[in-house]
């Protein structure tokens, strides 16, 4: 890897109001993002972060962390990773030019773990954001085998 590459890591934790999100770490060395945190900072490749909203926290993320990290703790640490953070809503703003905000979420009956965004930006980017939007509200369920 090389500067100007790009690594898509995915998250576990995000706070949305700072703009930063965390993952949880079970190995003892660090796992896959101590390995791209190596490319990150020593050949300054571009770390992103896509993580659906609905992996919000509420808290601090250091202070989280900082708990989970304990050295009197058990279970996955947690790593506050500096990157560029990309959800749903920049994911929108990018393909449509539209801007999302989040005003709802959860659900039942397959709804569970879903998020309701009010998309605002004129008849042309809010039709163009809800053709990409609409075939993803079939999509089926995950079903253990």
């Amino acid at each position: 890897m090389k500067q100007g590459d790009v690594i898509l890591k995915g998250a576990n934790a995000l706070d949305i109001l700072q703009r930063r999100a965390a993952i949880l770490i079970g190995h003892p060395r660090g796992g896959t993002i101590a390995v791209a945190l190596q490319a990150v900072i020593g050949r300054r490749v571009h770390l992103i972060l896509p993580v659906g909203l609905e992996k919000r926290i509420s808290g601090n993320l250091d202070e989280i962390a900082s708990r989970l990290n304990a050295s009197d703790a058990s279970g996955p640490r947690l790593l506050p990773v500096p990157s560029e953070i990309f959800t749903e809503i920049e994911a929108i703003s990018t393909l449509s030019g539209a801007t999302a905000e989040l005003v709802a979420s959860g659900g039942v009956c397959g709804a569970e773990g879903s998020v309701r965004l009010a998309i605002s930006g004129g008849t042309a980017k809010e039709s163009y954001a809800k053709g990409i939007i609409a075939p993803l509200l079939n999509e089926s369920s995950f079903e253990l085998i």
